[in-house]
């Protein structure tokens, strides 16, 4: 597995560079293209936004470090949830609206959607209907990931198996999606493979 640790790395103002034990791996989605939530993080709060990821994984599936995860960041209103977690984000843009007269797609930027038409997924989900896929390589990726920081970092091997709200996480110990912490979460969306991550994880 290859890790590149350079590209997209943050300055330590955007992280808080204190070491935390880690409990539970959170997977989101990033909800643009191109790394461009990167780009958002370079340029807000006068370089100084610290609502960040340790990792990214993209459409190719390729990872980035954007500070090693013994770290954390403000990524969620809960400081507790920051300390113990390490946050992964894997590059799908979400929820998709339909214009069924030119059957075209936008995504919650009001843009045209110009990803794979056949890998949108159609089910009623917290409040929207179509969802943009993700893909093997991601997949892959992540999985390869997850189980190496869990080795890592002592966190174990343990799957939520759905993207449905929780309601007590407090002492869970393991792999989870942002949508298992709080319901306005939309991601990981019904397009992810959650049965195949779960079993390739817990092997």
């Amino acid at each position: 597995m290859i890790i590149d640790d350079k590209t997209y790395k943050l300055d330590v103002n955007k992280y808080v560079p204190l070491e935390s034990e880690k409990k539970q791996i959170v997977l989101g989605n990033t909800f643009n293209d191109g790394m461009r939530h990167v780009f958002g993080w370079e340029t807000r709060y006068n370089g100084k936004y610290k609502k960040t990821a340790s990792f990214t994984i993209d459409k190719k599936g390729k990872i980035y470090q954007h500070f090693d995860p013994k770290y954390y960041s403000r990524y969620f209103n809960n400081p507790d949830q920051n300390t113990k977690s390490v946050v992964i984000l894997i590059e799908n843009i979400g929820w998709l609206t339909k214009d069924n007269k030119k059957n075209e797609y936008t995504n919650w930027f009001n843009e045209k959607y110009y990803g794979k038409i056949d890998g949108i997924m159609e089910k009623k989900w917290r409040d929207y209907v179509y969802w943009a896929p993700y893909n093997d390589e991601q997949l892959e990726s992540a999985i390869k990931l997850v189980r190496t920081l869990c080795s890592d970092l002592n966190i174990p091997k343990l799957v939520v198996a759905h993207n449905t709200k929780i309601d007590d996480l407090y002492d869970f110990e393991g792999v989870l999606y942002k949508s298992n912490i709080e319901k306005h979460f939309t991601d990981l969306n019904p397009n992810w493979k959650f049965d195949i991550f779960k079993d390739k994880i817990e092997l």
